[in-house]
């Protein structure tokens, strides 16, 4: 009601997919692949739909428009798996006796740069052998997008999931 009388429409939300990239083919398995338990996959909690922008000051902002279709550790979840499958080196078990993986998804959000904006993505390794041993790692990466949204958001994402995915199973394999 208030708002018809200030003339204030609400703004109409909108919905970005990442476009997940299928990872080249591999050859069949190795005999040496490190067998492992992908145990979670998560966010941290400031982490959810909404588009973030960094501002200058460091501060997160949410988009006023423009949303994820599903929160991004669930793509991150995708592209693993995805890359898990692909992967020569490392095959996905359910096995008690197998190395656990857990990945947090730190930082995804928008970022100013000198060259323009880009979308910076971080997450963090943990991977734990069998003797219960455990190493945590983080793999930061980050892609360009244009200006305007959403531009090639939807792209960029994408690609940023399938470098964040390659880099997290590199860093497993060297875990052994």
């Amino acid at each position: 009601l208030i708002q018809a009388v200030v003339g204030v429409r609400p703004v109409p939300g909108r919905v970005i997919e990442p476009e997940l990239v299928e990872p080249a083919a591999r050859t069949g398995r190795t005999g040496d692949a490190i067998a492992v338990r992908l145990v979670e996959t998560q966010a941290r909690g400031h982490i959810g739909r909404r588009v973030l922008h960094r501002e200058a000051g460091g501060e997160l902002t949410q988009d006023p428009v423009w949303q994820w279709s599903s929160a991004p550790d669930r793509y991150l979840d995708t592209a693993l798996r995805v890359e898990l499958a692909a992967n020569a080196g490392v095959r996905l078990v359910d096995s008690a006796d197998a190395s656990t993986v857990g990945v947090t998804l730190l930082a995804w959000h928008l970022e100013p740069a000198s060259a323009g904006n880009q979308l910076i993505g971080a997450v963090e390794v943990q991977v734990t052998s069998p003797d219960h041993s455990v190493r945590t790692d983080v793999v930061r990466a980050a892609e360009p997008v244009s200006s305007t949204l959403p531009g090639d958001l939807a792209a960029a994402a994408g690609r940023l999931l399938q470098r964040l995915a390659s880099e997290t199973l590199a860093r497993v394999s060297r875990s052994r």
